[in-house]
């Protein structure tokens, strides 16, 4: 048995704290062949999280708010913000499915967050073109620019 509790949330926490992506993933699933992909991400604050799309057509994604907030940014394909949706499980929205072809990023709105990730499996790592071609990579020089202009972003503004 597996209890999401915060004593995980803690040690993912610590995890994604002395992590260069300020993130820490906990995978459920046993496999990456498994037809339904779970897993616990913890974010710290500054963590970039390209936009990106999952393109194949049974591709949903699934995420809920554990502890913290987060926002998931929706874009469309030209890079313009479409929607902010805030999740945390004191809020409004504790989740949000997205569809396929979903142009999205998610970063914590505090100090740190985690969230529950459910997908379709099996894994496949993701392609280049999944990522949003007007982002920038993880590891440029540019992507703190890039999230420090997505956290200030408002509906119709494009980077």
């Amino acid at each position: 048995m597996l209890k999401l509790d915060n004593e995980l949330f803690e040690k993912l926490l610590f995890e994604a704290e002395s992590s260069p992506r300020k993130r820490a993933h906990y995978n459920i699933h046993q496999d990456f062949s498994e037809p339904v992909q779970r897993l616990c991400i913890a974010l710290i604050r500054g963590t970039y999280v390209r936009p990106h799309c999952h393109v194949d057509a049974k591709s949903w994604e699934m995420i809920m708010a554990l502890k913290g907030a987060a926002a998931i940014l929706i874009f469309d394909a030209s890079g313009c913000v479409k929607e902010r949706i805030t999740l945390s499980p004191f809020m409004k929205s504790v989740g949000v499915e997205l569809t396929p072809n979903t142009w999205h990023m998610v970063y914590p709105t505090e100090p740190e967050a985690v969230i529950f990730e459910v997908k379709e499996g099996p894994f496949s790592p993701s392609k280049k073109c999944d990522f949003a071609p007007w982002s920038p990579e993880e590891d440029s020089s540019e992507a703190q620019v890039f999230l420090d202009w997505a956290i200030n972003a408002s509906i119709g503004d494009k980077y």
